[in-house]
């Protein structure tokens, strides 16, 4: 309690500080053939095809000096990219511990408004590619630390997040991995219960758009193979509860009721800043 309580202090003090971002480019990952596939295309004399990906554009926040940077890849909810205000108090979070950030933009480079339809859970377009394009770019910048990398997503992100490093899942595919996840509210209907790195689930206990009785429930199924998953839920928040653009004037979107809860976002702040201090060893 007394590391959470001191995390958040450290973020808290030094959020209001400016951090400015660059915007960079990079692409949506291209998912390695399978070795079924190389087989066939070796067999039948055909060169391995390589898809055309999307470019993809991030805001990237980065500590002053040479690095290298432990850094965290953040995707956006259903909604894409919050407000810029919302998106700098990240960054200057982020970077007050000494990590990099960089907030992929997976709609805007498609033309897609939103995907928050009653199915969002199952059509995030190819935004686990996109994370991991993101990754490929981090690890290429010689200022970052190509091992110590985390995945942190909201809402559909954090769907996206727990599909990443879902044991068995695409991420075997990838050269690369993520050093830990980290999600914010997801939907669990689609998760297999078991992660291939330490990850937690962050959710309040009111959401009634991504409930939290079926992560509990995958919690109770699970097996107890793969890396450490928790569950942190938090009594009396909705969906949205970090939000605090929502301070003081909760809201209904698609039937659903979005609060901002300013306890339980200071305690998924602290349990945040500790996974990542514990993944990344500082």
């Amino acid at each position: 309690m007394r590391a959470l309580i001191a995390a958040f202090l450290v973020v808290a003090v030094v959020a209001a500080l400016p951090v400015a971002a660059e915007t960079v480019r990079f692409h949506s990952a291209v998912t390695p053939p399978t070795p079924l596939q190389q087989r066939l295309f070796k067999e039948r004399g055909q060169p391995i095809s390589v898809a055309i990906t999307v470019e993809l554009t991030g805001e990237f926040y980065r500590p002053t000096g040479d690095g290298p940077f432990p850094a965290v890849v953040q995707l956006h909810g259903c909604g894409g990219r919050g407000p810029r205000e919302s998106e700098d108090a990240a960054g200057a979070r982020i970077v007050a511990l000494g990590y990099a950030l960089l907030i992929v933009d997976s709609f805007g480079p498609r033309g897609i408004k939103d995907r928050c339809g009653s199915n969002y859970w199952t059509d995030p377009v190819d935004r686990m590619a996109d994370a991991y394009g993101a990754l490929a770019w981090l690890t290429g910048q010689p200022f970052i630390d190509p091992e110590r990398i985390a995945l942190l997503g909201y809402s559909q992100g954090a769907i996206v997040a727990l599909s990443a490093v879902s044991s068995g899942g695409e991420e075997a595919l990838y050269d690369r991995h993520f050093r830990a996840a980290i999600a914010y509210y997801p939907h669990c209907q689609d998760f297999n219960g078991t992660v291939s790195v330490p990850t937690l689930i962050l959710i309040g206990a009111l959401d009634d758009w991504t409930p939290a009785e079926i992560c509990q429930q995958k919690m109770a199924q699970r097996s107890g193979e793969g890396a450490l998953l928790r569950l942190v839920v938090y009594p009396g928040a909705h969906y949205g509860f970090n939000m605090a653009s929502l301070r003081d004037k909760p809201v209904s979107y698609l039937g659903h009721h979005i609060e901002y809860n300013e306890a339980a976002d200071r305690a998924a702040l602290a349990e945040t800043v500790a996974a990542l201090r514990q993944a990344f060893g500082r």
